[in-house]
Order: structure tokens, then sequence, then C-alpha cells
């Protein structure tokens, strides 16, 4: 199963990579902006970028002047970022990250993980090596997507307008095959299971947000007003003690 979601996104890591735009396409916006803002300055932070992708993300932490170093388990989506986001405060590395990262315990201020989390099959693995490779104190940021909302269908009134969604099967865990860039694998698990892994590895939730577009964005896009009813995203900042 693990080998399977590495290779579909070897797949589709040239489609990923032109739709997401380098951060700017609207879904990106928005779970970002809570991202930064909770990010902080970096200047002079040592920060690991936990399924980095193409590196948009990296690449614009380096110019903000953190240390940064980037790993993900994709061949291809490795390749892209080294040819398009490259910084001399920043290094690639290709790693497995439901296994032990090749790191120094407590090394890093800051680990990020942007849309990586409902894409590996094991994050009790993940989130303990996460806290392993953090100074004490030092913070983890990630961004998923809403586990109660996001493989749920919009519900539309009589002029199409979606309203609400209908939620079943929630605390369930379970795959799904998606197909927006071609074929990968979403590993569905309740906000429990991401708070009892955090728990366990002796982090605390010192901040969540439910992003939504902000108003400059919806006016570019106003077909995407039902944005405000329903969040798409969570982002969460984890203080490792």
């Amino acid at each position: 199963m693990k080998a399977d979601s590495i290779n579909h996104w070897d797949i589709v890591a040239e489609k990923y990579s032109a739709a997401n735009h380098q951060g700017k396409n609207f879904h990106a916006r928005i779970y970002l902006a809570a991202v930064k803002e909770l990010l902080g300055d970096v200047a002079g932070k040592h920060v690991l970028d936990a399924g980095c992708g193409d590196g948009f993300f990296s690449s614009e932490l380096a110019r903000k002047g953190a240390i940064v170093t980037a790993i993900d388990n994709s061949y291809m989506m490795l390749n892209i970022a080294k040819r398009k986001h490259f910084h001399s405060n920043l290094q690639y590395h290709k790693m497995d990250l439901t296994g032990k990262l090749t790191f120094e315990n407590e090394f890093f201020d800051i680990v990020v993980a942007n849309m990586l989390m409902m894409d590996i099959p094991d994050i009790e693995s993940f989130i303990f090596e996460t806290a392993r490779v953090l100074k004490k104190p030092g913070y983890f940021i990630f961004s998923i997507t809403h586990p109660c909302f996001f493989l749920s269908d919009w519900e539309e009134d009589e002029n199409n307008i979606k309203m609400y969604k209908k939620i079943g099967n929630y605390l369930d865990d379970r795959v799904e095959e998606l197909n927006f860039w071609g074929k990968t694998l979403h590993y569905h698990r309740p906000l429990s299971k991401y708070m009892a892994a955090l728990e366990k590895a002796g982090m605390y939730v010192s901040s969540f947000r439910e992003p939504v577009p902000p108003e400059e964005l919806i006016e570019l896009y106003p077909e995407q007003e039902y944005h405000y009813r329903i969040p798409s995203f969570v982002v969460i900042r984890a203080k490792s003690i």
C-alpha cells in the first residue's frame, strides 16, 4: 500500500506541480495563509519541510531566511523541486516519511508538513519522528484536508447553490482513491486520531485553525463563495515539550 501511494505521486508529479502553481491556486491560498501566520518569522530557524512535493514552499521559507531541509519520498517530485526551486539555504533529500528520519534528536526548530498526512498510511510513526527531531520547545505546523467534510458530497438547493454536506462514517479509517491530477490515495482518519498521535508523541496543540478564503480571494473567484459555509482544511500548530 505504501509503495502504491508513492508510485501514484511519481506518476502525477508534473500535473500536480502545474496545477498547484507554486501555491497560488485557490485552495492552496486558503490553508497557506494560516500556515504562514502560525509560522511567524522563520529567519535563522532550522526548518524541516516534510513532504515538500515540488519544493515551492521550501524555497519560500529559504528566501525568508530559514535554513531549510526538504524531504519527500517521491523521486519525481524531488526532481521537479531541484529543477524549479533552489536556494543556498535549501537542501533536498529523498526519505521515507513513514520510517525513521535520518536526523539527530532535537535538531530542528520547526517541522512543517503541508497536505501530507492524509496521503500517508501511517501517521503515528511520522509524528513520533517529528517529535524526536524537534528541539524542546519546538513547533510542528501541519495542514490537512478537513477529515469531517472532505470526502462528503455537497447538497444543493433548487438554484444549484451548494448549501451543506451530509456526513456519514466519519469515525471509520478508510482509504479512498482520488483523481485530481491522476490516481492518488487518500487515507481518511478522524481528527481524534491526529490528536491522539500528537499526545502520544509528547506534543500538545497550541493553535487550531479551520481557515476560510479571505474576501479578496472570493472577489476573484465568486463561484467559490460556498467555502465560507464549511471549512475545507485544518491547520494545526503543535508544541514539543
